[in-house]
Parts: structure tokens; sequence; C-alpha cells
């Protein structure tokens, strides 16, 4: 590299840091409530709110997604996983520690925070009931158990995980808490409707108890970033009612996003469609780590970084790729509007990377990177959907292949 390209890249790079240093200090810690099983009929597409007062009062506060949806499986064991991953991430059974489970195949949430942060595993805790098999995060040979969470498995109600995370925030201040809430679900498969409608209430007076901590405690006070979500919601009457879910009608995939803090927007209302591997992407750009094998978007329309309700714009465009379906190779195409760091990795539908075809600081301007079937080992791989990530800086977009028979 001549002198000249190395000083023009050096100031791109020292650019880009001082742009994520300026941004980290506005929101550098995290907060996610997952309430499992909540249908969005009880809760936002409720024109009352009278399930949920604290969580209607918070979004005054911040910003609501009016049509979040679980764009896959209805069912919790696989989109608790979904939701860490950023991915619809395969599953796989195992016995660990002399206990069968399942793990996701996929990086999470989790892991991509600890490596890329270089943080210590009580900085990053995942808060639960008591759950003698838990569900595991991945063992991918580039994250991994290493880079598991702080599990803190305690009590039997969401009453007890309200309590054990207010106790683990004030010990232990982590910026990263996971904090899921069973009850809701449960209570809708008891099928006694006064019941699973005051587990929501319940919910919805933690998620009030926990923002009212989180801005008391001058650790966390103006610094976190709140997002309150559900992994499915229940049948609508059409189809069963709230006592089951699984399927894909409106009450199962119709489910809340609600996100509060200082860099989300205040009392706006988005009707953009959104569903659940954008919650973990948009999470992961708020913490300022990439979440290399995730398949969702960033909601750039939730941002307010400047104080206005004024959009952020990606730097990229992903163009058409072309041929698709194809048999030899095809052509991925896309725009940077400045110079960035791009890297573009094709995976299997199993989430096993394929290739990486790009890992390096671009200028700007149109271009093209062609894969020709082959993966890291040039062996050409066999006909199927693939997918791949095209990142640039922190943002990130995701695109089909179809691989055809080459006949």
């Amino acid at each position: 590299m001549k002198p000249r390209q190395r000083k023009v890249l050096l100031i791109f790079i020292v650019l880009f840091s001082m742009l994520n240093a300026a941004f980290s200090q506005l929101a550098d810690k995290m907060m996610i409530v997952i309430i499992d099983g909540a249908r969005y009929t009880e809760t936002f597409g409720d024109p009352t709110y009278k399930y949920i007062p604290k969580m209607k009062s918070l979004s005054q506060e911040g910003t609501l997604l009016d049509n979040f949806a679980n764009n896959n499986y209805t069912y919790t064991s696989r989109a608790i996983p979904a939701l860490w991953c950023g991915a619809w991430t395969a599953v796989e059974p195992i016995v660990y520690q002399g206990t069968s489970t399942q793990y996701a195949v996929l990086p999470t949430l989790f892991e991509y925070y600890r490596k890329q942060k270089n943080k210590p595993a009580e900085d990053c805790v995942y808060v639960l009931k008591y759950v003698p098999s838990l569900w595991l995060p991945s063992f991918d040979i580039d994250y991994g158990p290493n880079y598991w969470p702080e599990f803190h498995s305690v009590g039997s109600s969401d009453q007890d995980v309200a309590t054990q995370a207010q106790m683990v925030m004030a010990d232990s201040h982590p910026h990263f808490m996971l904090v899921y809430l069973a009850e809701v679900d449960h209570a809708g498969h008891l099928g006694i409707w006064e019941n699973y409608t005051a587990s929501i209430q319940t919910a919805d007076s933690i998620v009030g108890v926990l923002w009212e901590k989180l801005q008391s405690d001058p650790f966390y006070k103006n610094s976190t970033t709140l997002i309150v979500t559900n992994d499915h919601g229940r049948h609508d009457d059409q189809h069963g009612g709230f006592q089951n879910h699984g399927c894909s009608c409106e009450g199962c995939r119709h489910i809340q996003f609600l996100a509060v803090g200082p860099d989300i927007k205040k009392n706006f209302v988005s009707t953009q469609y959104r569903n659940i591997p954008d919650m973990a992407v948009t999470a992961s750009y708020l913490l300022g780590i990439q979440p290399q094998k995730a398949t969702g978007n960033t909601m750039y329309e939730i941002f307010n970084f400047t104080g206005t309700n004024e959009e952020i714009k990606p730097t990229f465009r992903l163009d058409a790729t072309y041929p698709n379906p194809f048999s030899k190779s095809t052509n991925i195409r896309y725009y940077l509007e400045r110079a960035e760091h791009v890297r573009l990795n094709i995976f299997s539908v199993s989430g096993e990377k394929i290739i990486t075809l790009k890992d390096e600081w671009e200028s700007q301007g149109n271009k093209l990177l062609r894969w020709d079937t082959k993966n890291a080992h040039g062996q050409k791989v066999v006909p199927g959907i693939y997918f791949y990530i095209l990142q640039v800086g922190n943002k990130s977009e995701t695109g089909k292949l179809i691989l055809a028979n080459d006949s």
C-alpha cells in the first residue's frame, strides 16, 4: 500500500472510530425483556390498553412497532433462539452436563457481545426462573461456550425473576441483560382468561418496575436502551382462541416491540413491517457490535441520535443479484456511499459458513462480487438455497441465493 493510500485509510479508520465512540456515549447499556406468549390484541392491539398501562405510558417515551411479527415458527423452542441470534437458526438436541436440552446452531447476541467487547460473563446476564435444562447458545467455532452469558436461573415466577433482575443490577451492574418472563404463556395454556390477562398485567408492572430501576440508578440512567418484545402470540378467535399457539394466523404472528432509551425516538409509532430477526440485529447496532451470522436488518427508523425524528439512512445499497437462480456463478452487486469496511459471507440454510468473499476496506462506488459456487476449500457446493450477508460497518443486509442443478 502506498503512503498516501495508507494515510487515507488511517483517516477513514479514525473517523469511523470517532463516530462509533460518539454514538456509544449515548446508550452503551441494554436490557431486553421477553414476555412469552402475549397476544397483540391484549397488549398494544387493545385500544384501551387496560392490561398494559405501564408499557402504554412508556411508549410515549419511546417507539412502538405496530407491525412487528414472528415470521416463522410460532412456538417458543424456535422463536427464543431466533430472538437470541437475529436469525431463524437451526436448533440441535444435546446432552449437556448430564441433562437433555437443545442448543442454537448460530451464535447469539450474548456471544457477539462478549467476544467483540471482550467482556466477562458477569457483564452479560440472562435472568429467568429456575429451569433444570436450560436451552443453550451456540457451539460455533468462532464463538461458543467461552462467550455464553451468565445464566441467573432462580425462582419459580415472573415476580421472582423481577426480584432477581433487580438484585443482579444492584450487585453486578452488567451492561447487557436479557430478562425472560414465562408466565403469560403458561397461563394462556391453562385456558383461564382471567389468569391469562392477570399475567399480562403482572408482566406489564414488572416492565414498569425495571424501567424505574434503570432510571434511579446513576449507572444506568440515561445510558440504557430497554426493548420489550414477545416470542409469539396466540391463536386468534378464528383459529382456536388464546389457549394455544403454533400456526400462522394473525394472532400467533402479530407481536409487540417497544423500545425506550436516549437513542430511540419519543412518542413514535412505526407501521413499517419488521420481524423477529431484526430485534437482535438492531440491539447489536445499539451495542456497537457486529452479528456476522445474523440475517435480520437494523431498524434505523426507530433511532433518534440527533434529537429529531429524522431517519438514519444506510451508507450502502444492496442491488439485484444476477443470475438468481443460477448453476455456475452469480454476481452480487452493491453500492457504497463512502469508504467502509465490507464483509460478505455466504451461509447454508443450516447456518454453516460456506465462504467469505470479501473482508476488507473498500472505496466509495459500485461494487460486484462473483461467487462461483465453491466453498472456502475450493469444492463446489451442492444445489440448494444459500444466504449471503453483506456487512458494511455496523450495518448489514441479507439476500437469498438459489443454486440450481447444472443441467
